[in-house]
């Protein structure tokens, strides 16, 4: 999924429980849920690790997913009403952690985040190592049906 739509159900999911903790919680947790989802991104990541010269396309497609987010998130603190900025924010972290977290391993090749890596990677990989994976296009537009979806309950 992209950072977008991470960033997007943890602020839905912060502005419904009230509660930051909670908000980042069950947001951290919901990465991992909707991550299930095949969402197109499997051929890029499969290519940037078996060969290094795609690097530069992958990082390209996380840097633009990155600043798409921020400004996505920007937008919805600037045009709505937020209840709790706290909770808000508190959710849209525990949302994107989980690919801030992959990136730094994928960085450092740090062994304490090894674990931590394999298990994205099996939520990630659940349904696509079984059943296939979905054209980027597809996935792409269908997130942004989801995100346009979820901004409407903030």
């Amino acid at each position: 999924m992209t950072l977008t739509t991470h960033a997007t159900l943890g602020a839905v999911i912060g502005h419904a429980t009230g509660n930051s903790a909670l908000a980042f919680v069950l947001a951290f947790i919901s990465h991992f849920l909707i991550d299930m989802i095949p969402h197109g991104d499997t051929g890029l990541a499969d290519s940037y690790k078996i060969h290094k010269r795609h690097k530069k396309r992958a990082l390209a497609y996380v840097m633009v997913d990155a600043v798409a987010a921020i400004f996505f998130v920007l937008l919805l603190a600037n045009t709505r009403d937020i209840v709790s900025m706290r909770t808000f924010s508190w959710g849209i972290v525990g949302g994107v952690l989980p690919d801030l977290i992959v990136g730094i391993y994928e960085i450092t090749k740090t062994p304490l985040l090894k674990w931590f890596n394999t298990l994205h990677f099996y939520f990630h990989d659940f349904f696509v190592k079984r059943k296939g994976d979905v054209p980027l296009y597809y996935a792409i537009l269908a997130q942004v049906v989801l995100i346009a979806y979820l901004q409407t309950k903030l």
